[in-house]
């Protein structure tokens, strides 16, 4: 029992201590003393309404309600762990807690008290940092680093141990391990060893230079320093210096070969030492106009020209052997740019700086002359009448000159960075873009002619050169060839006019000695029995003989008159003009109302046609003699009718006379065009009708075709114009 004395101050020690306390009767808090309200900022009210748990961090809160409730239910759980809590206004910080378990009035009651260990906590996280940092650092350490304790067993060997020999951690475990394998080169091994320990117990340290043998086999030589730590343990590091051993072995044969080598040397070479020269070369001396006597003893600054003086001076005192350009003065004054790499190094026991010295006066003209044909490249690549563009290795555009915008429509801003395949190549070229790249990449230089696709959609027939550099990229040379295509259009379409007129001349040399032939052997043979039957005095056949002769002659009459219209076609021409085609008809329906009226045949013309632009006699023919067709092939049709009419095609006018006549089978249709092909020989006429048609709509850029669903079906003659602009 407490003596109730004690009370008031066991209540003030609980109102002053740095301790936090509090009371959770099942869920709540029953009470929080003013250390924990004033590190959590919350008030004692506050606290009332609180579960135990809602002062928890987050991360930790779902397991210090799951462990308080099980405490609650009396099951076993820690009475002391760690935890951080989370204040009103955000503020954490870590308390090692203690619970105790009771009972308030038949109630399970804990006690909570709470020390804040926030600093000890970042003590304990900045040493998980050192000790990671170190293993960092240990694991990076460019120098290779083992671990041994105090028997002798290694127990850490870093990455760059490993790299230098070959051995992982468990390949050099003893001492005896190390005597026999990396060590294995050095005779004295254990004698070095023993020294080795002795100097880390007697000094701490032990230092030397070692042969170690790589786990290849290989010899290196190595540094050793090793440092005994206070708890026994040593720490060894090595670095490799075989490549200095190499370097100080060859570096006497390398200074016995200075001399002769910068002799032989086209750069002039000088040794300084505190800015006075000691050695030169004969390109020194032919660069400087100075003798090796001469400039032996001279100090650099009275060969460099003035404005030159402060930057040799900076790189002569900075020990940097980066090159740099300078102007020095040869011995009669003359300035002559130069390029100087220094590099300071032991010669003859001194510590002296070597300069290389480059006459860079012909660098200059190349330079200049460069630039001047860089200008005229560039001066070319922006007033070329070609369209160039440069890509690079990854065919993105890179530049393109005004001629790229003045063809495809694109400025340089805006494809920029695109690939040029995306930009310009269609759809349908891209396999043949593609195997141009690959050439180009390469390193080959092709050409080919394609197609482009302008910004607009439109494509452009153009010949692209692609040219590949010799540092990266290539360019690509678009040269606009749509004029000589056309051209190339035109020339085969006049060859097709032209095989298609020969075509027609054979043809028409064939037909005209075969259908003047038959007139000729009609008036000879007849003329010859006239000649017999009057030398015999018979009279009889006399007057049906002349008559033959007459009727063969009127025949070949025809047939000249027809075939002299169709070689003016073409050959005489009327003046073109623009007239109303519904006009025309109408006035040729007028001129054949005659044969129209015996046929009784209904003749129907569409109440508009447009206007065309032609020969109108010629246009006139073309109607007439399809309309004549029309009548004359009709038929015994009880009710003829012809119907001429317009519909708009494509930037031209298509016309049509229609019939129910007699129609024409499919295997005739190209047929009825041939010069003197008539399909019914009983009719009147030579046949050169409709070839004579087909003659007048092709003069006048126009075509000509007939349909026809069969013989009893009727026929439709179609045949277009050129369109005429504003009418």
């Amino acid at each position: 029992m407490i003596d109730n004395n004690l009370l008031p101050l066991i209540i003030e020690l609980n109102e002053n201590t740095d301790i936090m306390i509090a009371v959770i009767r099942g869920r709540k808090f029953s009470y929080a003393n003013p250390k924990l309200q004033n590190d959590l900022g919350y008030s004692l009210e506050e606290f009332y309404s609180m579960d135990f748990w809602d002062i928890v961090h987050p991360d930790l809160r779902e397991m210090t309600r799951q462990m308080g409730l099980a405490r609650q239910r009396g099951e076993e759980v820690p009475d002391s762990y760690e935890l951080r809590l989370l204040g009103k206004q955000g503020n954490c910080f870590w308390v090692h807690i203690k619970a105790k378990n009771t009972s308030v009035e038949g109630e399970r009651t804990v006690i909570v008290s709470a020390f804040d260990i926030s600093e000890r906590k970042a003590i304990e996280a900045d040493l998980l940092r050192q000790k990671e940092s170190l293993l960092l650092l240990l694991e990076n350490n460019p120098v290779a680093t083992v671990l041994v304790d105090p028997e002798g067993k290694t127990l850490y060997v870093n990455p760059r141990f490993i790299e230098y020999t070959g051995y992982g951690l468990e390949e050099v475990s003893t001492s005896q391990v190390w005597e026999e394998n990396v060590l294995a080169e050095m005779p004295n091994r254990r004698e070095i060893m023993r020294s080795w320990y002795q100097n880390l117990k007697e000094i701490g340290y032990s230092k030397g230079k070692v042969v170690l043998r790589r786990r290849d086999g290989e010899r290196r030589f190595f540094n050793i320093h090793s440092v005994a730590l206070p708890d026994g343990h040593i720490v060894l590091a090595a670095w490799d210096i075989n490549d200095q051993v190499e370097a100080q072995k060859i570096l006497q044969e390398s200074q016995d070969r200075f001399k002769a080598l910068s002799e032989a040397s086209f750069e002039g070479i000088i040794i300084t030492e505190n800015g006075i020269c000691i050695e030169a070369n004969q390109a020194a001396e032919e660069l400087f106009g100075y003798s090796r006597e001469e400039l032996i003893g001279l100090d650099v600054m009275s060969f460099t020209a003035p404005e030159a003086r402060e930057i040799v001076k900076s790189q002569m005192m900075s020990a940097s052997q980066a090159p740099y350009e300078a102007i020095v003065l040869r011995q009669d004054g003359t300035r002559v740019p130069v390029e100087i790499q220094g590099r300071s190094f032991i010669y003859q026991g001194r510590e002296v700086r070597a300069a290389a010295i480059r006459d860079l006066s012909e660098r200059r003209r190349a330079e200049e002359e460069i630039y001047r044909q860089s200008t005229n490249l560039q001066a070319l690549f922006y007033n070329t009448p070609d369209a160039v563009v440069l890509c690079d290795s990854l065919h993105r555009i890179l530049d393109a000159n005004p001629r790229f915008f003045e063809f495809f429509g694109y400025s340089i801003e805006e494809c920029r960075g695109f690939i040029l395949e995306e930009v310009l190549v269609p759809e349908e070229m891209r396999e043949e873009s593609a195997f141009m790249s690959r050439m180009v990449s390469d390193g080959q230089a092709i050409s080919r002619e394609s197609m482009r696709k302008k910004k607009n959609g439109e494509l452009l027939p153009v010949l692209v050169t692609m040219i590949p550099i010799a540092s990266s990229g290539y360019y690509v040379l678009y040269t606009d060839i749509s004029e000589r295509k056309e051209a190339e259009a035109t020339i085969q379409q006049q060859i097709k006019e032209l095989e298609a007129k020969n075509a027609e001349m054979e043809r028409f040399t064939y037909t005209v000695s075969h259908d003047l032939r038959s007139p000729l052997i009609t008036i000879k043979g007849f003329s010859g029995l006239l000649l017999q039957d009057l030398e015999k005095g018979k009279t009889a056949r006399l007057q049906k003989d002349i008559q033959r002769i007459i009727n063969a002659s009127g025949k070949m009459e025809e047939l000249l008159e027809d075939l002299l219209e169709l070689s003016r076609i073409g050959r005489i021409l009327n003046p073109y003009s623009n007239f109303p085609m519904n006009q025309l008809c109408f006035e040729v329906v007028e001129l054949l109302s005659g044969p129209i009226s015996q046929k009784k045949a209904e003749v129907v013309v569409a109440p508009y046609m447009p206007w065309v632009q032609g020969d109108r006699r010629r246009i006139a023919e073309v109607v007439q003699n399809l309309l004549e067709n029309a009548i004359k092939f009709m038929g015994d049709n009880e009710r003829p009718r012809i119907e001429i009419g317009y519909f708009p095609g494509e930037g031209e006018c298509v016309f049509f006379i229609k019939d129910n006549g007699i129609g024409i089978e499919a295997k005739y249709r190209e047929k009825v065009f041939g010069l003197f092909d008539k399909l019914d020989q009983s009719t009147e006429g030579t046949g050169i009708g409709l070839a004579l048609v087909k003659r007048i709509i092709e003069l006048h850029q126009g075509r000509i075709w007939v349909e026809s669903a069969g013989a009893g079906q009727g026929s439709t003659f179609y045949f277009t114009l050129p369109d005429v602009p504003d009418r």
